[in-house]
């Protein structure tokens, strides 16, 4: 390539593979070679034109037979309004009265007549309810009145502008460049504000900031909406909690109602990861599934807006319909979620074939994902990347638990004391709350984030087929009998990085270097994962005999490396295009050059003077830091294309020329100290230290320039110029054929991102069964047996959360054992308080979900008919908010279990019938046994105190022959009971069959530290009662006390 200069800078650029181009000055040279943008088309250049023509005339729509065929499809009504690229194209009225606004702004001096703030004043009134940042030059700021908003969430300090005529001022505020992700988390993410990004942009097209980081541009700069900011949409923040999913869900509502509420679909994704699912559920159903699913947002109808905002009349439906819709409203406000809308018919700004996709409201999964895509477009903007294709989460293929069971059991949030305080963030839903002694917390031994987030999905949601939970459970087991293989491919995963967050930044062209380099890097420990188990694997088909279980740990490790896709052209092209040093010293600096950014006209390399620098380390040190960055900066190498090596080479010609002339120079002169520097005022100029003035004073062809420092004198010099100028256009022109290497990059991983991704779902699944595999080798885990039959046969199982934390302070556990079969499937169990019996209840149900999620549990034993609903009524507490008392809470709470419990389902219920009398209790819990013996006929365990439902149910003793305390069909009694030896006493944990009569409160009651006065009054009035249980009777109750106290006095 040629690139030749004249006096008067008329340049002849030929870039690689192009055609000549003549321009009068550098600037207009650039904007020739830079990359072509799209025109945009004003509307009114498209008359007369229907929707598919104006798309097509615009550019809009592809140019392909399925995007046009998608547009004909297209009610008439929806074409109407689908077919905009932006807001600004609506209608003429909205735009005039918009101008209006902003002229009768200026006038009344609400704000000053200068562009910027035009731009802020219109955007703030098309965001009204969203705190707006706008970006100048190394800050983000905030004018007018939201600036007083923002400066007193922040706590920052509020200033005042005067106008340029100097007869009024304004407020605004504002914060560096990188203190935006810090403000960020406490705007969006603990506030739950909405915030507005506007980014600066080049006039010629090109982006004036990548990231936070300042780049070449003309000069001239523009600005517009890049981001609209939400606790569903932050994707990118480094304070973010990568083992959390963050699940951005639209609520689809129906206009049908049945016995389980109004119809309704939810769509839900996590944009950082890609990870997409679509469920039908009910109104009575969304507070489970809000639980499991933990959003950080919910979308909207924007039909829903008005009633939200409590605006009267604003409900259009009626009835039943009317009425869900405002539990559903109710269920939002106390969950804490932050509520967003969407409107499904019409796409937002930004144009996507798929915002078009045709759908029926009468689809409600269909309308789901129409309001997910709309918002997530509306928010992202231009870095909106693709969606996997949704997975429709059916009922009947995951066990269902929910909220209440989800809270009880503690599977992922506690609710002992300390466990209800947030982390420092005020929703419950923007961070979770404590898990310290959760099942979660105790058996959580993951590596890597993502698979961290799949222990999370398949705790919450566990498998009911046979075969997905059997296979897990083989690859467990596989994992647990090779503990060399498994500490080695353990310690290759803690290397493996969040590939599907970087595809996820490719999907969007956000990804940096460093992203790309690590997605080469993952390919890479897949490969060597790969490695291992096929090593593995022929170790030990070489040995002649090998035992049952290791062959079938052979097969399924087999079958687990048959799965992987090949994605090695993949980490060989990204590793023979990137310079990994510059790579990796990018990476390193990228924290001080946030921390001390230049600004423009400051110098680039101005580096501090360290105490008593001479003139010469100055210059070495400099030079050192000009090499190093010009290396950071280059980061794909030349050998990429013939467009990359062709501008490095003439970039390397135009470094040597101005080291060349500069050496002349320092010749001609007869100084060593004279140095060739660059910075934003100046350009490209000499610099040469005061002392050494008598040796230059007297050339003339060395300008001097009229800035000065204690020692330095500065030049401009004619040839030098010249050259730093063509340098100048050299470098634009590289970093443009830089990105658009990277974009190529980026767009193989795309390419290639169904591979990954299966690649990626294999690396979670390896994860989370060795997770597995470790807490069986640690805690000493069995495998269960999952089967089809409604039994359920666990031998000394165990609490794990319970265990851990005996096991912490040397206790031991006393392990407890359940058999259940259809003759049998109803245990009722009675006993002291705090001897056991919730423990039983809640352990059971804790091992059920372990087998089925395909881990092995703590037992000796366990055999289990798969489970298709896990539900409790255990703990007592109240709910003020929707104003249900304790007894209240537990009656709708049984209501549930009642109703949706099928045979295949396992309850287990605590003390139902508290919180009442003793006559209305024991009728409610009798009730309800009453009412699964007949109708329901599934696992049940209820512990209670009330003895004398045995009598009710059949109850006649044990058998000593069988050691069987039964009564009616389906149902069997246990108990726990008390240990006493000379005056003390100790609970003794171990279930045997039968009715314990004795609670001993009065026992429990003195453990807890009551006074000796209230333990003598508590055992007289036991007394009392006892004796007077032939009658019965309150009166005789009262007189029989009455005699005693009397007898005392007496």
């Amino acid at each position: 390539m040629r690139l030749a200069i004249g006096v008067s800078l008329r340049l002849q650029v030929r870039c690689p593979g192009s055609r000549r181009i003549r321009t009068s000055s550098w600037s207009l040279a650039k904007d020739k070679l830079s990359e072509p943008k799209k025109t945009k088309i004003r509307k009114s250049a498209l008359p007369k034109l229907d929707p598919l023509q104006r798309a097509k005339k615009a550019d809009l729509l592809p140019d392909s037979n399925e995007a046009q065929a998608t547009i004909a499809a297209l009610p008439e009504s929806t074409k109407k309004t689908s077919i905009r690229k932006d807001t600004k194209h609506s209608s003429k009225h909205k735009e005039l009265s918009e101008e209006e606004d902003l002229e009768k702004a200026i006038r009344t001096g609400v704000i000053p007549d200068t562009p910027l703030a035009r731009e802020v004043y219109v955007n703030w009134k098309r965001f009204p309810d969203c705190i707006l940042l706008t970006r100048v030059g190394n800050f983000y700021e905030s004018y007018f009145e939201p600036a007083r908003q923002l400066a007193s969430i922040l706590s920052i300090s509020l200033a005042e502008k005067k106008y340029g005529s100097g007869k009024g001022s304004y407020p605004f505020a504002g914060f560096p460049v990188h203190a935006l992700d810090k403000f960020l988390k406490i705007l969006v993410q603990d506030l739950g504000h909405t915030v507005v990004l506007v980014e600066e942009y080049d006039s010629d097209g090109g982006v004036a900031y990548v990231g936070k980081k300042l780049t070449g541009g003309s000069g001239r700069k523009e600005r517009k909406v890049c981001r609209v900011l939400t606790p569903g949409t932050m994707v990118d923040a480094g304070w973010l909690d990568t083992n959390e999913s963050r699940y951005l869900l639209a609520v689809a509502v129906g206009n049908k109602a049945n016995d389980g509420g109004l119809e309704m679909s939810l769509a839900y994704t996590d944009p950082s990861t890609g990870d997409f699912f679509t469920k039908d559920t009910t109104s009575s159903q969304m507070e489970d599934e809000l639980t499991r699913i933990t959003p950080r947002e919910v979308v909207l109808d924007n039909s829903f807006k008005a009633a939200w905002q409590n605006e009267t009349n604003a409900i259009t439906f009626e009835g039943e319909i009317a009425g869900e819709i405002k539990k559903l409203f109710s269920l939002l406000q106390i969950l804490g979620v932050h509520v967003s809308f969407a409107n499904p018919y019409r796409p937002p700004p930004l144009w996507s074939t798929a915002s078009l996709l045709p759908f029926s409201p009468n689809n409600t999964e269909d309308y789901a994902i129409a309001l997910l895509r709309h918002h997530l477009e509306y928010t992202l903007r231009e870095t909106m990347p693709a969606l996997n294709q949704p997975d429709k989460q059916i009922n009947s293929a995951f066990m269902q638990i929910d909220a209440t069971t989800l809270q009880a059991l503690e599977i992922r949030h506690a609710l002992r004391p300390g466990g209800l305080i947030a982390t420092g963030e005020v929703r419950p839903f923007s961070s979770p709350l404590s898990s310290r002694g959760t099942l979660l917390s105790v058996i959580s031994k993951t590596v890597t984030p993502s698979g961290h987030r799949l222990l999370i999905r398949t705790l919450t949601a566990p498998s009911t087929c046979l075969d997905i939970i059997n296979s897990r459970l083989a690859l467990v087991q596989a994992f647990v009998d090779r503990e060399d293989l498994r500490t080695e491919l353990r310690d290759e995963l803690r290397s493996v990085g969040d590939v599907m967050r970087i595809v996820q930044r490719c999907r969007g062209q956000r990804a940096t270097g460093t992203d790309i380099w690590n997605a080469g890097k993952w390919v890479k420990n897949v490969q060597r994962i790969r490695q291992a188990i096929e090593r593995e694997i022929g170790h030990e088909k070489r040995h002649a005999k090998v035992k049952d279980y290791e062959s079938e740990g052979i097969q399924r490790l087999q079958l687990f490396l048959d799965s992987f896709s090949a994605l090695d052209h993949v980490a060989s092209k990204i590793e023979a295009s990137l310079d990994e040093e510059a790579i990796m010293y990018k990476a390193s600096s990228d924290e001080d050059v946030l921390e001390d950014q230049p600004s423009p006209g400051t110098e680039m390399f101005n580096g501090k003077a360290k105490p008593k620098e001479t003139d010469q380390e100055k210059q070495d040190r400099m030079r050192r830091e000009r090499e190093e960055k010009d290396r950071a900066e280059w980061w794909i190498k030349p050998s990429f294309s013939h467009e990359l090596k062709s501008w490095h080479e003439e970039l390397i010609s135009l470094k040597s020329k101005i080291q060349k002339l500069q050496r002349s120079l320092s010749k001609k002169f007869g100084t060593s100290l004279l140095v060739v520097e660059k910075n934003g005022r100046y350009g490209y100029h000499i610099q040469l230290p005061k002392k050494e003035n008598e040796k230059t004073a007297k050339a003339r062809s060395l300008e001097p320039i009229g800035a000065t420092t204690g020692r330095t004198l500065y030049y401009v010099y004619g040839p030098l110029t010249a050259l730093g100028t063509q340098t100048e256009i050299t470098v634009e022109l590289l970093g443009a054929a830089q990105r658009r290497a990277a974009r190529d990059l980026q767009s193989m991983i795309v390419d290639a991102a169904d591979a990954i991704q299966r690649n990626a779902s294999l690396i979670d699944e390896l994860d989370l069964c060795m997770n597995f595999a470790q807490n069986a080798v640690d805690m000493s885990w069995v495998r269960p047996i999952l089967n089809d039959s409604t039994g359920l046969e666990i031998v000394a199982g165990r609490h794990p959360s319970i265990e851990s934390s005996l096991l912490s302070s040397s206790r031991v556990f006393t392990p407890n054992s359940t058999h259940m079969t259809p003759c049998s499937h109803l245990h009722v169990i009675t006993g002291p308080n705090q001897g056991g019996k919730s423990t039983l209840l809640r352990q059971t149900a804790v091992i059920t979900i372990l087998a089925q999620s395909g881990s092995f549990v703590p037992a000796e034993k366990a055999e289990i008919g798969v489970v298709d609903k896990v539900f409790s009524r255990v703990g007592a507490r109240d709910d003020l908010w929707r104003d249900r008392s304790t007894f209240m809470l537990e009656m709708v709470e049984t209501a549930s279990i009642l109703k949706y419990a099928t045979e295949r389902s396992l309850v287990i219920m605590d003390e139902i019938g508290r919180g009442t009398t003793l006559q209305a209790g024991i009728s409610i819990a009798y009730a309800t046994l009453d009412y699964i013996l007949r109708h329901i006929k599934c696992r049940t365990l209820f512990a209670t105190h009330y003895h004398e439902l045995g009598g009710m149910l059949g109850y006649s003793g044990v058998n000593q022959s069988n050691q069987e305390a039964k009564g009616r069909d389906g149902i069997s009694f246990w108990c726990t009971d008390i240990d006493e030896s000379n005056g003390a006493f100790s609970y003794s944990y171990t279930l045997r069959p039968g009715i314990n009569y004795n609670s001993h409160a009065i026992k429990a009651a003195s453990l807890a530290g009551m006074p000796p006065g209230f333990l003598s009054v508590a055992r007289q009035t036991l007394a009392a009662l006892e004796a007077s249980k032939e009658t019965s009777t309150a009166s005789s109750v009262s007189a029989l006390l009455l005699r005693q106290n009397n007898d005392k006095t007496l």
